[in-house]
C-alpha cells in the first residue's frame, strides 16, 4: 500500500493542506484503483466504464435516442458518435431510424449482446466488491448517496 502524505512542512500549511486531505486526491486515487480492476476485470469482453455504462443504458432503455443517452451519460455526441460506432462495427449495437421522425437514430442492443449482457453485469458486479471490499454494505450505500450529491441535480 502506499505510503500517506499526510506530513506538511510548508510554511503556513494546516493538515486541511496535505495531499491526502484533499478530497479531489482521494478521488482521483480511488477512481484509479477502479479503472485498473475494470479494466482486468473486463478484458475479456473488451469493455471500458464509458462503453459499458453505454451498452447497460441501451439495454435498460432499448430504443433509446442518441441525444438522450449523451445526455444521460453526460457525454458530448462528439464523443459519443465513434464510441457508438466502434460498438456498432463490434456487432454490439443497433442503430436505427425513429419511426415517425429519421432525423433521430434509436438505439438498441445486437441478440448478441443481449446475450452478453447478464455476464457483463456479473462481471461489473464482482469487480465492485473487489474494490469496495473494505466497505460494508452499509458504507457502500453511504458512499453512493454521497456521489450522487455531487453530480446529480436531484442530491439524493
Amino acid at each position: 500500500m502506499d505510503e500517506a502524505h499526510t506530513s506538511s512542512s510548508a510554511p503556513g500549511a494546516t493538515p486541511e493542506d496535505a495531499l491526502d486531505a484533499q478530497i479531489g486526491y482521494n478521488l482521483r486515487r480511488a477512481s484509479a484503483v477502479a479503472l485498473n480492476d475494470f479494466a482486468v476485470g473486463l478484458a475479456d469482453a473488451a469493455l471500458r466504464p464509458v462503453t459499458y455504462g453505454m451498452l447497460a443504458l441501451i439495454a435498460e432503455k432499448p430504443g433509446i435516442r442518441a441525444a438522450e443517452l449523451c445526455r444521460l451519460l453526460g457525454m458530448k455526441s462528439a464523443n459519443m458518435a465513434p464510441l457508438l460506432a466502434e460498438l456498432e462495427e463490434r456487432g454490439l449495437v443497433e442503430r436505427d431510424d425513429h419511426a415517425e421522425d429519421k432525423r433521430v437514430q434509436v438505439l438498441t442492443l445486437t441478440p448478441a449482446a443481449r446475450e452478453a449482457m447478464p455476464g457483463w453485469r456479473q462481471q461489473v458486479r464482482r469487480h465492485e466488491d473487489r474494490f469496495l471490499q473494505r466497505l460494508t454494505k452499509k458504507e457502500r450505500a453511504t458512499l453512493l448517496r454521497l456521489l450522487r450529491l455531487i453530480w446529480t441535480d436531484e442530491g439524493g
